[in-house]
């Protein structure tokens, strides 16, 4: 069945696409901010909120968390699984006319895509090669921290988390209405 061009499907891709481009351009906005900033701190720390959270610059130079440490030549792959991850969100949208909080979601995703996407690519790091700027770090109140994280992350993992959270309060609400 193909999808009809209207006005409203013409916003929803206008809204998507601008949120998308927010979301990335913040993440490469504070990922250029704590270069500029942390680098000549001591040991690239700056202190937010006492011990519990800090600003730490480092560069990951393989996926999340770190499980392939070096991606190299690779890195040209997830730089254009991140360009298709972001068509396909883009034909989601157009396609499936989701409703506000959907978009958004979606729109949330694809900026963390394109954030993270443009430094696996593009994104000189020092000692060569490039790599995702992380700097955000919560400590525990045990000790240790959460693994460093950025914007774009936190887009990714708020977008994924309110789609999940969205279609399992969705689902119980259908059956009880049928």
């Amino acid at each position: 069945m193909a999808t009809r061009v209207t006005a409203s499907n013409g916003m929803r891709l206008f809204w998507f696409g601008l949120a998308s481009v927010l979301g990335g351009g913040c993440d490469l906005s504070t990922k250029a901010w704590a270069e500029r900033t942390l680098t000549d701190l001591p040991e690239q720390t700056l202190s937010v909120a006492g011990h519990w959270l800090e600003f730490t610059l480092a560069y990951n130079r393989g996926t999340g968390f770190s499980l392939v440490r070096d991606l190299g030549d690779a890195r040209w792959v997830f730089g254009v699984f991140a360009l298709v991850v972001l068509v396909v969100l883009a034909v989601m949208v157009w396609r499936n006319r989701p409703d506000r909080f959907e978009l958004v979601s979606l729109a949330a995703i694809a900026g963390g895509a394109i954030g993270n996407g443009y430094d696996r690519v593009f994104r000189l790091a020092p000692g060569g090669g490039t790599g995702v700027v992380d700097f955000v770090r919560v400590n525990y109140p045990w000790g240790g921290h959460w693994p460093l994280f950025n914007i774009a992350d936190a887009l990714l993992v708020v977008g994924v988390a309110a789609l999940l959270l969205r279609r399992l309060w969705t689902r119980p609400q259908a059956a009880a209405a049928a």
